[in-house]
């Protein structure tokens, strides 16, 4: 639990990172929850997020679902890190961009509408900082999940494999009401009957949208989307192994059951210089928190992995949710 929160505090955020109600008023039912009143509710969010606390309530979709997103990396020289970082933040498409440690140092993630916009960004990237743009595509998605707890110990094992998505369920209309989401619900009584005007469709069939979308997995979570640096999470461990190929699956389960894990993947290797293909994040207090995580997965994972690294984050240059839709002018 982060001491920057409060009581009340905590129980807003925490309780409702998975599930927020999809009902005409939301914020009633999280005030009655937390024996506060409707109007308190709304101006704790308000001022979480101008304090940087929360960044949205809304929609995290299943990657590569109705966008397509990529995992690269430059090995920029020390004297350069910052220029390059600019640039790569200056793409409307890059979302989240950290400094690592590792000679692959600048890590970032691009999210376009469509693979041959996310072919052209990352190109564009490669050519205007003058780096060899590494791209590690997301092969498998075993665990994605980083509504953890914050209140308490992360004991409780979790789901190792995620449900398929059903894109057969996506509207044409679908477009439009996850543009609308990009950044967030508005803070307001009925916030889905306002998205709901700028729409012109009714509350109804904007609440109906979203629970499909979410049933089918296109939503993958519905809730407050937290800034964990900023509650002291801030050993961003990303660890890496070259696994055996007809392992994979059986390790990125295990990984992903441990519930100190908050996101588990296959990823391409690029010979010869990256051989692993299984990625772990940990979300830690300390690193000597996330070292401790890393190591128990090790012990797993010993006689099926042939090499291994672990990368903490020591930068952040950029952090936000993705903005696809209104760049690809989906709406007119």
């Amino acid at each position: 639990m982060s001491s920057q929160l409060s009581e009340i505090d905590l129980a807003l955020v925490d309780r409702w990172q998975h599930d927020f109600p999809l009902v005409p008023k939301p914020f009633n039912l999280i005030a009655r929850e937390a024996g506060i009143a409707p109007p308190e509710a709304v101006k704790c969010y308000e001022r979480l997020t101008e304090d940087g606390v929360v960044s949205r309530i809304g929609a995290v979709l299943a990657p590569n679902t109705v966008s397509a997103s990529c995992l690269a990396a430059v090995a920029a020289p020390p004297h350069y890190v910052e220029t390059a970082a600019q640039i790569i933040n200056d793409e409307p498409g890059v979302n989240h961009n950290y400094l690592r440690e590792n000679e692959l140092n600048i890590w970032f993630v691009v999210v376009e509408r469509d693979r041959a916009t996310l072919e052209a960004t990352l190109a564009r990237i490669e050519q205007n900082t003058n780096l060899v743009t590494h791209a590690f595509r997301m092969e498998k998605a075993f665990h994605l999940d980083l509504g953890f707890s914050l209140s308490k110990q992360r004991l409780d094992k979790k789901t190792p494999m995620l449900p398929p998505v059903d894109l057969s369920v996506l509207e044409p209309d679908d477009l439009s009401l996850l543009e609308m989401m990009e950044d967030g619900i508005p803070l307001s009584d009925r916030p889905f009957l306002r998205i709901a005007l700028e729409l012109g469709r009714s509350e109804t069939s904007v609440l109906d949208r979203l629970k499909a979308l979410k049933s089918a997995g296109i939503i993958r979570r519905f809730g407050v989307v937290v800034r964990h640096r900023r509650l002291g999470y801030k050993a961003n461990a990303m660890s890496v192994w070259n696994v055996r190929d007809d392992r994979v699956d059986e390790l990125g389960a295990l990984f992903s059951a441990d519930p100190m894990v908050s996101l588990c993947y296959q990823r391409n290797r690029e010979m010869p210089i990256w051989p692993y293909n299984l990625y772990c994040m940990t979300h830690s207090n300390s690193r000597d928190e996330a070292l401790e995580v890393i190591n128990r997965l090790s012990l797993l994972a010993t006689q099926h992995v042939f090499s291994s690294d672990v990368l903490f984050s020591t930068k952040c240059f950029k952090q936000r949710g993705a903005r696809v839709f209104a760049r690809k002018g989906v709406m007119a």
